[in-house]
């Protein structure tokens, strides 16, 4: 996996949303229209988002956490990515499912992140140095991305604000899911990524 590889984007677009459907609709869409200035060059992007319903199962991962500056965290999660994979695979381990990025905290005004890269694996999985740890079921609200990650920050501002439209508190981690990645295919064009925010109810 390249270690130019960018996850999580830090906030480069200007964001407008302008939802297509009644606030509190299970089906909702939005329009994201993004403004951004790379080497003194402005494009523009439109993205219609459908957002998918999820109810997770409890689920079992591989991770290696850290706290990390804006600056240090992508680097991070690209090559801890793949050492991650390359001792599962010398391991023998079988994964049940994508590499994955999951999120714990991201502070814009500190400039800092808390995330861990995560392979799901079996109940019982250990390897050391690794950390297994177990993510409960729950329900969840996701959007699918086609293409480079340039959008992913785009993505969690626009989960961020369906969850709030719907009454409902997320609940950390947030979950990246590399269903087509660099490990698989070199064009970024083909990248499919999962930006998945689980939730906690709100009490009535």
């Amino acid at each position: 996996m390249s270690s130019t590889l960018h996850y999580l984007t830090f906030p480069l677009w200007l964001l407008l949303l302008f939802s297509c459907g009644n606030a509190g609709e299970a089906d909702t869409e939005e329009t994201i229209v993004a403004s951004a200035t790379v080497g003194g060059d402005t494009s523009v992007s439109v993205m219609q988002l459908e957002y998918v319903d999820l109810d997770l199962p409890e689920r079992h991962y591989l991770v290696f956490r850290q706290e990390l500056s804006f600056q240090d965290i992508n680097g991070f999660l690209a090559m801890e990515s793949e050492a991650l994979s390359v001792a599962a695979t010398r391991a023998g381990i079988v994964p049940t499912g994508p590499m994955t990025t999951l999120t714990y905290a991201w502070d814009t005004q500190r400039g800092w992140g808390d995330a861990a890269v995560a392979l799901p694996v079996a109940a019982g999985t250990k390897l050391p140095p690794y950390v297994t740890i177990t993510l409960p079921a729950t329900s969840a609200v996701a959007l699918d991305l086609q293409g480079p990650y340039d959008a992913l920050s785009a993505m969690h501002v626009s989960l961020d604000q369906e969850l709030q439209r719907r009454g409902l508190t997320p609940v950390n981690p947030s979950i990246e899911e590399y269903n087509v990645g660099p490990l698989q295919v070199q064009d970024p064009n083909e990248f499919v990524t999962r930006i998945i925010y689980p939730y906690a109810k709100n009490a009535q």
